[in-house]
């Protein structure tokens, strides 16, 4: 997801962010803005997390709250999926492992989508090079890639240069071979190169070793509102998503079930706005298993905050989850205008 479109909110809220570039895109901003504003009706809760004072914490039958890493600033990056991606992989990782000190390098997941999408331009696809994205691309760039512990590489930078600087120095050569190995040059004047090795738990570990022991045997499925009624997989709306990615329709009530199911087995929850990832690490419910509020860790201030159920349903377009084997996620699409989408 692009959190340039995020260039409003932050503006409105200047005493707490920086303002963020503008791209022309429309942005879709009451709904958050009332989420955020909650920030301003809070007070501080055990563990330093701020609460709104209009919950009843008295009134939940079921509550859960996650361990979460300290939270990181996007800066004007549009990196919020990569964020809200390995936030997730941070609490998943900690659940089973208590006490653990993991944090993860999204400098180095930043250098594998710029590269990402580099290397699809060289081979003929129609992408734009930006640094938008969705927490299932992370996913899988992590499969590719890797991963780094964060005081193995440095943190994300400003990619505004960097693009066309590459492709600039790209431009010039013909052939394939010959882009790719400038390419493989400019990415390591202007990103750096990641190290063979890293570390997990203080331990030396390969990127993919690091990797495997984030992800596990686990899939993940990106859950998006279905605003048709039409149900089932399909091709992702986000204009930042890369070509291929595939995601699954369902109705508003699937996508609040999923969550809850997600947070009872002890996983955090990657959702999203039109145009924002975040994380979701808890929630309470009442005796019903209807949801009141939600725990949020935010790559932007107020960076945590509870939130009404309420609001958040208001805003909700996405959210991704581990496919458990019985998941409604591995059913077919067809849209009535078209023809069958393959399942990923």
């Amino acid at each position: 997801m692009n959190a340039l479109r995020y260039k409003l909110r932050r503006m409105l809220s200047f005493s707490r962010a920086a303002s963020r570039r503008d791209r022309g895109r429309l942005l879709f901003v009451p709904p958050l803005l009332l989420a955020i504003s909650l920030f301003a009706l809070q007070k501080p809760a055990i563990g330093g997390l701020a609460e709104d004072t209009k919950l009843d914490a008295g009134i939940a039958a079921e509550r859960y709250a996650l361990p979460i890493t300290p939270p990181l600033d996007q800066g004007d990056s549009d990196l919020c999926w990569v964020f809200a991606a390995l936030s997730m992989l941070e609490t998943n990782y900690m659940v089973r492992h208590p006490g653990s000190k993991i944090a993860l390098s999204r400098g180095a997941l930043q250098v594998d989508s710029i590269a990402d999408r580099f290397r699809r331009r060289l081979r003929g696809e129609s992408v734009r090079l930006e640094e938008g994205g969705l927490a299932v691309e992370a996913i899988a760039l992590i499969r590719q890639n890797g991963l780094f512990d964060r005081s193995d590489f440095h943190d994300v930078v400003d990619s505004d240069p960097i693009f066309p600087a590459i492709e600039a120095k790209v431009a010039p050569y013909e052939n394939r071979a010959s882009k790719q190995k400038a390419l493989d040059e400019e990415l390591r004047a202007n990103l750096g190169a990641p190290p063979k090795m890293t570390h997990l738990e203080g331990k030396a570990a390969s990127p993919v070793q690091l990797a495997r022991a984030m992800l596990g045997d686990e899939e993940w499925t990106e859950f998006d509102l279905s605003r048709d009624g039409v149900e089932g997989w399909g091709p992702s709306h986000d204009p930042d998503a890369r070509p291929e990615t595939r995601v699954r329709y369902v109705g508003l009530d699937v996508m609040i079930d999923l969550i809850h199911r997600s947070l009872a087995r002890g996983e955090a929850v990657v959702w999203g706005t039109v145009d924002h990832a975040l994380l979701i690490y808890g929630a309470d419910y009442d005796g019903n298993g209807k949801p009141l509020s939600y725990l949020i860790k935010d790559s932007l201030p107020p960076y945590t905050y509870r939130a009404s159920a309420e609001t958040i349903h208001a805003t909700l377009n996405d959210v991704t989850v581990t496919t458990q084997p019985d998941s409604i996620a591995r059913t077919s699409y067809k849209h009535p205008s078209a023809g069958a989408s393959p399942e990923p």
